[in-house]
């Protein structure tokens, strides 16, 4: 079971810090859930779901994928719910130009940024009050990874990976493809922007930085999940942490 797959209906009944620590600090936290499993029945969190929610669930063909997107959904609204204090089937969410999800109406004054990512059955959450990005990917996947490097990587990061050993191949594409997803997530930016030009694999150090147009600072990371499991986080700024509230 994910170590933090769950908390009381207010966050403060589990965590008294956790609130305050995300609302002062630039402490990022991260929410693991297995989709499958999730902590809430699922009829309950189906019924925090908007209309348009329910019908999206719906055309997913697969009973599989509509059980998993009814329990992410509705975990979304669950978790930001406790944050904000709010009912979780009050939130309203919105979309900014670029496709990336938003709290809107009464709840986006309150500053607060989240994004998620689901990859089989488990899905990942970011909460933050600075903007931000994160990815989950599984690594049972067959992938022809050094076509796909070929694809979203500038030429430094090409000539590394093509001079390493088959056998570190694999992780290191994993973790670059993470990266690469986190940071164009926060960016709020799709793969036809360009992620060659988003040179944050294969670097010395755990934490890449990099600079948008507007010069603005950004900064990257891979973070440790189970075995099978590969993340990343990203979000403006170089000074910020994460944590996994217990």
């Amino acid at each position: 079971m994910l170590s933090n797959a769950s908390f009381p209906q207010s966050l403060l009944d589990h965590d008294p810090g956790a609130v305050m620590d995300l609302m002062l600090t630039d402490t990022i936290h991260l929410w693991r859930i297995d989709l499958d499993q999730p902590p809430r029945p699922l009829p309950e969190l189906a019924a925090t779901l908007t209309s348009d929610e329910r019908d999206r669930a719906a055309r997913f063909r697969s009973p599989e994928h509509q059980t998993r997107f009814t329990a992410g959904r509705g975990w979304l609204r669950q978790l930001l719910g406790a944050y904000l204090q709010r009912s979780a089937a009050a939130l309203r969410f919105s979309q900014d130009r670029h496709g990336k999800p938003q709290l809107t109406g009464q709840d986006a004054a309150a500053g607060l940024h989240f994004n998620l990512s689901h990859s089989g059955h488990r899905a990942l959450y970011a909460v933050a009050r600075c903007e931000v990005g994160v990815d989950l990917e599984q690594r049972d996947r067959q992938v022809d990874d050094s076509a796909i490097i070929d694809r979203i990587c500038g030429a430094r990061e090409r000539a590394i990976f093509h001079t390493l050993p088959l056998e570190q191949r694999q992780d290191a594409f994993f973790s670059c493809w993470t990266r690469k997803e986190a940071i164009a997530k926060a960016l709020g930016c799709g793969f036809a922007s360009g992620w060659q030009t988003l040179d944050v694999c294969f670097s010395s150090g755990d934490r890449v930085n990099l600079r948008d147009p507007t010069g603005r600072e950004w900064s990257v990371v891979n973070i440790p999940l189970e075995p099978g499991w590969v993340g990343a986080l990203a979000a403006v700024g170089t000074d910020w942490r994460y944590r996994f509230p217990q």
